[in-house]
């Protein structure tokens, strides 16, 4: 008999339970594309270091110190570079893919509503999370064309040395180098602001807002 009872016991405590809180598709890929959105500043801290090396082997360069090899260092952070900015596109691109699917099944979910108060409501919100991303995007695509235009500027100088690597040529491409470091300074200063605005939707993704 107690064994007939323990048993009804545990099928019972099996059984869900109506009502009990259970995420919607929604919230399911908000939790995925906050986890992304993580990843995501995490390759651009990872980028801005590159970056930061980068200046130093230019400075080395500028100074005529090639003591440590400065050009060669220069070539592989450029190359991890190079492979970060990679993975940034591809990520970027899950953070839009996760997006688009957690407005969609969002909409879906609260299209059944009937109030229409609640419908208004509801509808605001979705447009507000809408426009908080597209704000994001733009300037992920801003600082990714500035990107484009300092890799592409940092490539010329690898070129350049590559055929020419004396006090003289290093001389001579000064001005550049020093346009090349300044752009970078730059770029560290706008991946900044982008991580914190990262961070910030984020927080709004994940429903934490306002802690």
């Amino acid at each position: 008999m107690k064994k007939l009872l323990m048993a009804m016991l545990v099928g019972w405590a099996l059984i869900p339970v109506a009502g009990w809180a259970q995420n919607s598709d929604s919230l399911n890929i908000a939790a995925d594309q906050a986890v992304s959105m993580n990843k995501l500043d995490d390759l651009s801290g990872r980028a801005q270091k590159r970056l930061s090396y980068i200046m130093t082997n230019l400075a080395d360069l500028t100074d005529g110190n090639d003591s440590n090899n400065s050009f060669d260092k220069f070539k592989e952070n450029l190359e991890d570079l190079q492979d970060i900015r990679s993975d940034i596109k591809d990520r970027v691109e899950k953070v839009r893919d996760l997006q688009g699917q957690r407005m969609a099944a969002w909409t879906k979910e609260v299209s059944g509503m009937t109030d229409k108060d609640m419908r208004k409501m509801t509808n605001d919100q979705i447009d507000k999370a809408k426009a908080d991303f597209d704000a994001l995007d733009k300037q992920l695509r801003e600082v990714g064309g500035d990107a484009n235009d300092l890799t592409a500027l940092l490539l010329d100088l690898q070129k350049y040395f590559a055929s020419s690597f004396t006090p003289d040529s290093i001389k001579t491409c000064t001005p550049m180098i020093e346009k090349a470091r300044t752009a970078s300074q730059e770029m560290v200063k706008s991946v900044d602001v982008l991580r914190d605005n990262i961070y910030k939707q984020k927080k709004e993704v994940k429903g934490t807002s306002g802690n």
